[in-house]
């Protein structure tokens, strides 16, 4: 297992302090796109527009991006 980080650029900044034991970068993006959905979730119910160039960027346990998903390839627009 490797340890990820999933660190959120969106309205606000948020760094992923805790990480999530996962067995591979393949994992990791199946993650990050669970948690973008429903990040986008939360802001279609709230009313809020939804920006594409949000994203997740995806650290492996040395704190190297290996993984960016912006939440445009998530929603159509």
């Amino acid at each position: 297992m490797t340890r990820f980080y999933f660190n959120v650029y969106n309205s606000e900044t948020t760094l992923d302090d805790e990480g999530s034991d996962l067995p591979g970068t393949a994992e990791a993006e199946v993650e990050a796109r669970a948690v973008a959905a429903d990040l986008i979730r939360e802001e279609i119910l709230a009313g809020r527009r939804v920006h594409p160039e949000h994203r997740i960027e995806v650290e492996d346990a040395d704190r190297q991006v290996v993984h960016v998903l912006r939440f445009g390839e998530l929603i159509a627009e």
